[in-house]
């Protein structure tokens, strides 16, 4: 008889625990699913757990003043802001806007880039590895260049696949055979594979909307290299997608080639139309001479039709505070 009662109860609390883990479900769900994207940013971003808070705070909330006195910058940059090291480093170089370039000094440039770079700022690892394969403001080195690049890289940042594309570029001139003998098929094959993977770099830094990649793919369609045929016509686009970006060097590759009609179809008033741009974007005597040179042997519907044309594209362009904050972005 005392089995009854007890048994009954025992069922009674049976059904009030599941009831309460119907109710807690959602909770532990949503706990599980923290820790997962918690332990998913730590690996992402490469930082302690501990730290994510910080990282966070840095990449989304920090209100960071790029025009900020250089003193404020330098203190802020001190304390161990990184990206106020990165700021700070940018506005001791030429990329930096004319009206907050602080004075050029690649040295000083290199050691808060790196500071950085060694505090998680994705943008400022791919600057530090351009860097070493440069030597700017430090000895040129490939190998702390490509360490660098693959961390960028990790972080899925554009300019850092292309820097990796240029790494592997670099290491495929030191394979490349002088001969064509058969002892040098090996060689060969290491050189082209090289290459290849380069421009697997530059693909993706294309596809992540890094400009010079976009035009460093534009240089391999014309000449053909390994695992990518010749082909002017991608070239062209590529290069026509990377001068959209603002890049200036692609705007004045564009203009010769619509002009000189060997890799596209010759067209005046789009050649016009770019070196117009360039004009306007370089400010550059050269640029301007080159542009009056190519109008005099233009009729007027053609130059108007060019001038009408660059109207248009200039719209489209990213201004050129866009441009310069685009450079201050950790994403980009």
């Amino acid at each position: 008889m005392l089995l009854v009662p007890c048994l009954g109860s025992g069922l009674v609390l049976d059904k009030a625990m599941r009831r309460n883990l119907v109710w807690l479900r959602p909770a532990l769900f949503g706990s599980a699913l923290a820790v997962i994207l918690t332990v998913d940013l730590s690996n992402q971003w490469e930082v302690p757990i501990a730290q994510i808070p910080r990282e966070f705070f840095e990449r989304y909330v920090d209100t960071l003043d790029p025009q900020a006195e250089k003193e404020v910058l330098l203190k802020l940059a001190n304390e161990g802001n990184v990206q106020a090291q990165y700021v700070y480093a940018l506005r001791h170089t030429a990329y930096a806007p004319v009206d907050l370039q602080i004075k050029e000094d690649r040295e000083l440039a290199f050691h808060w880039t790196l500071k950085a770079a060694e505090g998680g700022h994705s943008r400022a690892m791919a600057v530090v590895a351009l860097y070493y394969l440069r030597g700017t403001g430090t000895a040129r080195n490939l190998d702390p260049a490509q360490t660098w690049a693959d961390r960028a890289v990790a972080k899925s940042q554009p300019m850092g696949f292309r820097v990796l594309g240029d790494i592997c570029r670099e290491r495929a001139k030191t394979m490349k055979p002088s001969t064509d003998d058969a002892a040098s098929l090996k060689e060969r094959a290491q050189h082209e594979a090289k290459v290849k993977q380069a421009y697997e770099h530059y693909q993706r830094g294309a596809d992540a909307g890094d400009r010079v990649s976009l035009r460093m793919l534009s240089e391999g369609h014309d000449a053909g290299v390994p695992g990518m045929p010749r082909n002017y016509e991608l070239g062209t686009e590529f290069l026509r997608r990377s001068a959209m970006k603002r890049d200036l060097t692609a705007i004045r590759a564009l203009a010769e080639r619509l002009e000189e009609g060997v890799k596209a179809p010759r067209d005046l008033s789009q050649a016009y139309s770019w070196r117009l741009i360039l004009v306007q974007l370089s400010g550059l005597a050269k640029d301007a001479e080159e542009l009056s040179r190519l109008e005099h042997t233009m009729r007027l519907p053609e130059v108007q039709s060019g001038q009408n044309a660059a109207a248009k594209i200039l719209k489209e362009l990213p201004s050129e505070a866009a441009d310069a904050l685009s450079r201050l972005h950790t994403s980009r």
